[in-house]
């Protein structure tokens, strides 16, 4: 409790400042609106309990991040590429796939993996057959 009843000036922890307040409120601007008010209200629930340098330190800090706060927020597709690419099967990620020979709906041939559904045409791709 004495930590919310701290001073102002006095280098005691307390409730935020107004600075502070008003730079993370800012910060939170840029960020996309579906997510704004949840991360305005967690920069500033974060204020409470710190010195007024402390507080300083984290405002700025929360300033200088928010872009990448929002590119992090608004492109996760980057990411979902990634999980996609850890999904697939190990053998075909080191070139090893399991292909099928099969026919498309205009006449001509492709190979198929079994097991990552990859797609090869077979009229550019010279067919090698394995040695007996």
């Amino acid at each position: 409790m004495t930590a919310l009843l701290g001073s102002r000036g006095t280098g005691q922890a307390g409730p935020p400042t107004w600075w502070a307040s008003l730079v993370v409120r800012s910060a939170a601007l840029p960020l996309p609106s579906e997510d704004h008010w949840r991360y305005r209200q967690e920069f500033l629930a974060e204020l409470y309990g710190m010195t007024p340098a402390e507080q300083r330190r984290h405002a700025t800090g929360v300033l200088s991040r928010v872009w990448t706060l929002r590119v992090a927020l608004t492109e996760p597709a980057r990411l979902l590429s990634k999980e996609a690419t850890m999904t697939k099967p190990w053998l075909c990620r080191i070139g090893r796939h399991r292909w099928q020979r099969l026919r498309n709906p205009e006449g001509g041939w492709y190979r198929e993996c079994r097991r990552c559904q990859m797609q090869q045409d077979l009229e550019d791709t010279p067919m090698v057959f394995p040695s007996p």
